[in-house]
């Protein structure tokens, strides 16, 4: 399954060659790339067509980076993946196989494919390893480039951990996140306890995460943060 639109991406991939004929690879954005939750029907986990392979339109001399001859004939080659993550083949019959390729076809191309975290754990990166590869034997393949992908997190999505700092024998500090949209505190005496009882203290906001100050009225408590 692959998207080829005039509309521009927000990251993209771009393939030229050197001077000494190979081909080159330049990737214009930062991984590991964010996946938002697939919108795609049929296709589950995270999911984007928007980043796509081009062919650039202008020699860069400085950089060894120039323009595709019209006579090749380009393909992707994926030659390795992890577990967990895909690319949708050319006819979207399924997903890439190692050692198949994606067609691209002669330049100037503007090629998206999907890009597919069937089942991935958010804040762990995913990748895909590929090489060019010119059909018309003009150009030698170009050397191997990983893209690395990771499941988009958003705000209160959780579940999200509680960090603990004595102040003194009497009072701790407790901070998360303040992606915790939604989440309440809550504690308890027992962790196994089905009775926790939620704090509604308002906490303070310290950069990036929630802060608040907690008198300690047990030996023992335990926190957690509970979705509403």
């Amino acid at each position: 399954m692959f998207i080829t639109s005039q509309a521009l991406a927000e990251e993209e991939i771009d393939v030229g060659r050197t001077a000494a004929g190979q081909l080159k690879v330049e990737i214009g954005f930062t991984q590991p790339l964010e996946l938002a939750a697939s919108v795609y029907p049929g296709i589950s986990g995270y999911a984007t067509g928007e980043m796509g392979l081009h062919s650039i339109f202008f020699d860069d001399p400085e950089n060894d980076f120039l323009q595709l001859s019209p006579a090749a004939d380009f393909r992707f080659i994926l030659l390795a993946k992890d577990p967990g993550m895909e690319v949708w083949n050319d006819t979207g019959s399924g997903y890439l196989g190692i050692g198949e390729s994606f067609f691209i076809g002669p330049a100037p191309f503007d090629t998206h494919p999907v890009w597919n975290i069937v089942t991935g754990t958010a804040g762990n990166v995913y990748s895909l390893t590929l090489k060019l590869h010119d059909l018309n034997g003009i150009y030698p393949d170009s050397t191997p480039f990983a893209l690395s992908f990771t499941p988009q997190v958003l705000p209160g999505s959780g579940p999200y951990q509680i960090n603990i700092t004595s102040v003194d024998p009497l009072h701790i500090a407790l901070w998360w996140t303040t992606n915790a949209v939604g989440w309440e505190l809550q504690s308890s005496a027992s962790v196994v306890t089905t009775n926790w009882d939620t704090i509604t203290n308002t906490p303070g906001i310290s950069g990036t995460n929630f802060v608040l100050d907690i008198t300690l009225v047990d030996s023992q408590r335990y926190f957690r943060l509970h979705k509403q």
